[in-house]
């Protein structure tokens, strides 16, 4: 039914017929052949689910915040820190989710349709290095409580470093970001450049009437 209604609206677009529109891009071609809001491109579950994995874990930063208060922990400034990435990285995902409108993506003209969700990859891609500072931080922690447990002498000596344990999560973050940048990100990268290929070859074919 989606499909349907997109597809009448692409086809009362009125500078360029669905037989004068340039095949740029066979990917997205077979996105939009297949469902233009398929789950290559139709992120609202994606972005609900992180909105709602950094809400469960900013209340439990809280409750470690306060416990560092209380006794005066060293991991203060660490969680202290964390509770702002965290506090970003849910206005970062609700402000994208508010952005992009699903609801009433639909109804949008192809160029605005496209313009959107461009917009949205390229935002959705860029949010791959706040995952990546907060994989750092608890990849940390989770080293922290396994070292804890097999050695505690050498869990004392890192836990009272704050030099040595930002180190450790600086290189952990970047770590995790050469992973998203092998594995996840060149998918959304293949159809950003899909998206805009289409996108630029339309206006161009316009311009030249």
């Amino acid at each position: 039914m989606e499909l349907k209604k997109l597809q009448q609206y692409w086809d009362e677009f009125p500078e360029v017929s669905m037989e004068e529109r340039p095949v740029l891009s066979s990917d997205l071609e077979k996105f939009t052949v297949r469902n233009p809001l398929s789950d290559a491109w139709y992120l609202k579950n994606k972005i609900l689910a992180r909105i709602a994995a950094g809400s469960i874990l900013l209340l439990f930063n809280l409750y470690q915040l306060r416990v560092q208060f209380k006794e005066d922990g060293h991991d203060l400034y660490e969680q202290v820190f964390l509770f702002f990435l965290l506090a970003y990285f849910i206005y970062f995902h609700t402000r994208l989710l508010l952005f992009a409108d699903y609801n009433s993506l639909l109804a949008l003209r192809l160029i605005p349709f496209l313009n959107k969700i461009e917009t949205v990859l390229d935002k959705y891609i860029l949010s791959f290095g706040i995952m990546s500072m907060l994989g750092g931080f608890y990849l940390l922690a989770i080293f922290e409580k396994a070292l804890f447990l097999l050695h505690s002498g050498a869990y004392a000596s890192i836990s009272e470093s704050g030099f040595y344990k930002w180190l450790i999560i600086i290189f952990l973050s970047v770590s995790f970001y050469i992973l998203f940048l092998n594995l996840v990100i060149p998918k959304y990268k293949k159809l950003l450049t899909a998206v805009r290929a289409y996108k630029e070859g339309i206006i161009s074919k316009v311009q030249k009437k």
